[in-house]
């Protein structure tokens, strides 16, 4: 098979950037300081509104220069902005030239390569190189830090509302506002944002108007284009052209829109707001948690606020605040909102298979054990075994031999934890005798179960929070029988995503495609290099022969980020969330391109040059 040059190119370059930082890595303070350098003279006011433009921006990474040398440009901006504010500035200087921005952006990829470094070449030259574990730790590693888990806001304000609004009353004895408040709030930010960026764009897209604005300046006497500048009308427009982030730039008066109770707004704001005398002063790594993402909003002066895109806030409120209530209301609040996680799965399910499937949930079969089973569906034939989890995993160690004992402790707490509760289920199903479930709390008689009606079964293991490789690939670190398959494992925005998109397009057939991906998914592991379970489901839904072919092989397969590209172009179509923001918008706009067609390419290392 032929390789496409571009993809040897690419590969070839990353060899040489590894190999590069495998020879000659400098320390995390070295690397830190040159980064300061670069920012000691930068204002506040230019820089980090530039920043968020970028962030942004970063759907269109592969079509600008700037982006070039970023292989985490989120995680990297939000890195950035807290080194900004770790340190005291002259604020002489506006956002970095072209050149300085390059040379910052190199930095920041020395950054994380040099983590690459200190985990993917530890201790290499001894006898004792375990190489099974510092891949799993270093997958996990960049999984934890790279990847950020940023669902549709539909999916976040779902979360929001099903877990906060029983506990309003903690939360405002708090903070000072309501569940109700978190979300009216966040969604008005984004279409303030939104109407100031259209009137940035208005005469760009609609340039007969331009014509009729200027002919009316000219029969004014305003001949000069210069005095055009001037006047309101153009004032958001040229405001835009000179200042990088001006959309993102709200003032106090542009929130009075907002209904809501101003000193709820400030409540609020008072939330958001970045902090900087925490970090001041301290040296800043990149595995260090991320302030940024905690508290988005940045004061740029006593009127003037740096808003990111609504989706930020809304993570922030629900990651923050559902610590809190873990802290404040403990048990109560963690198994409520482990209610609330299987009630979202349930509800998923119904939405695929209607009234057609026979659902349990909170079941046992074992009148001995009373082991509880989550979620069981029998649909014309079909076998689900469910098992839901919200487990959280740890931060990894830099050190990848204590952090793959980590790893595995958190993996065996969640998923092999629910591999074991859907094997105990499949097992009795394999001894082929009839056999009866019961209601976890009443005790009452469910069904029987007649393992002759069961034409195929599947386990599945929906989680709450997304973990990546060692999701993807459970070859890693599943402890199974080798002639057992493997379960399917999948969080549960993701599964919404995949069954919403599948409906979508597939419609009657739905039910039975996903079937389909499920027998042919389960091929892929112990030979799948993956950190999003998504481009897998997209790589199904536009190539599905392609799909069926690679799950026949024996080679590994990596996936790319364009195979999930599919989801959101879907999404801005109108994917069917209930009570979906503006979709019926979305729904007067064309369904956008998105990847349909790709090519697997098998690369040995005689192919490149060490």
């Amino acid at each position: 098979m032929s390789i496409d040059p571009k993809i040897k190119q690419e590969l070839q370059d990353n060899l040489d950037s590894l190999l590069k930082y495998r020879k000659s890595r400098r320390t995390q303070e070295e690397i830190i300081e040159d980064i300061y350098m670069l920012l000691n003279n930068i204002k506040k006011d230019t820089f980090l509104p530039f920043v968020l433009q970028m962030m942004n921006a970063i759907q269109f990474r592969d079509s600008l220069d700037a982006f070039k040398n970023l292989k985490s440009p989120l995680q990297q901006f939000a890195y950035l902005i807290d080194l900004f504010f770790s340190k005291h500035h002259t604020e002489t200087e506006d956002a970095p030239d072209e050149k300085e921005w390059n040379k910052l952006t190199e930095l920041l990829d020395e950054v994380e390569m040099n983590y690459f470094g200190e985990i993917g070449f530890f201790d290499e030259n001894t006898g004792d190189l375990q190489l099974d574990k510092i891949t799993v730790s270093l997958k996990s590693f960049f999984d934890y830090y790279a990847n950020g888990q940023l669902s549709f806001d539909e999916q976040t304000i779902y979360r929001i509302r099903t877990n906060f609004s029983r506990f309003d009353d903690v939360i405002f004895a708090e903070y000072g506002f309501e569940t109700e408040d978190i979300i009216k709030f966040s969604l008005s930010v984004n279409i303030i944002l939104q109407e100031k960026a259209n009137s940035c764009f208005f005469y760009h897209q609609h340039p007969e108007k331009w014509q009729e604005l200027t002919s009316t300046f000219v029969n004014k006497g305003l001949v000069d284009p210069k005095d055009w500048a001037v006047q309101p009308e153009l004032n958001d427009l040229f405001e835009f052209m000179t200042r990088p982030g001006y959309i993102f730039i709200l003032k106090k008066e542009n929130l009075r829109s907002i209904e809501l109770p101003d000193e709820r707004i400030s409540n609020l704001i008072k939330f958001l707001i970045y902090d900087d005398s925490t970090i001041k002063d301290h040296t800043i790594y990149y595995d260090n948690k991320r302030q940024y993402f905690d508290t988005p909003l940045i004061a740029l002066s006593n009127n003037e606020f740096l808003f990111p895109n609504g989706k930020f806030l809304l993570e922030a409120f629900y990651n923050r605040i559902s610590s809190k209530l873990a802290e404040l209301k403990k048990e109560k609040y963690t198994q409520f909102k482990n209610k609330m996680l299987e009630k979202k799965c349930l509800e998923i399910f119904k939405h695929l298979f209607k009234e057609d499937a026979r659902i349990f949930t909170s079941f046992y079969f074992d009148k001995t054990t009373k082991a509880e089973q989550d979620l069981a569906i029998f649909y014309k034939g079909t076998f689900l075994i469910i098992e839901i989890k919200d487990f959280k995993f740890r931060a990894p160690l830099r050190n990848p031999l204590k952090a793959f004992d980590k790893i595995r402790s958190d993996f065996k707490n969640g998923v092999q934890k629910a591999y074991d509760q859907c094997k105990r289920l499949e097992s009795k199903i394999e001894e082929g005798k009839e056999f009866k479930i019961y209601d976890l709390k009443t005790s009452k008689e469910l069904f029987e179960i007649r393992p002759e009606k069961i034409k195929s079964f599947y386990s599945i293991i929906i989680t709450q929070h997304k973990y990546g490789g060692i999701q993807t690939n459970l070859e890693e670190l599943l402890e199974k029988e080798h002639s057992d398959l493997y379960p399917w494992s999948i969080c549960v925005d993701d599964l919404e995503i995949f069954l919403l998109t599948l409906l979508k397009i597939r419609k009657e057939s739905a039910e039975k495609v996903f079937f389909d991906y499920l027998d042919y998914r389960e091929a892929f592991h112990e030979r799948l290099v993956c950190s999003d379970e998504l481009e897998m489901c997209g790589l199904f839904l536009t190539s599905a022969l392609m799909f069926k072919k690679l799950a026949s092989q024996e080679e590994m397969i990596t996936t790319n980020i364009k195979m999930s590209d599919i989801f959101d172009a879907h999404y801005f179509n109108g994917l069917g969330f209930d009570n979906e923001i503006n979709v019926d918008q979305k729904r007067k706009t064309g369904l956008r391109d998105y990847a349909k067609n790709f090519n697997f390419d098998i690369v040995s290392g005689d192919d490149l040059q060490l």
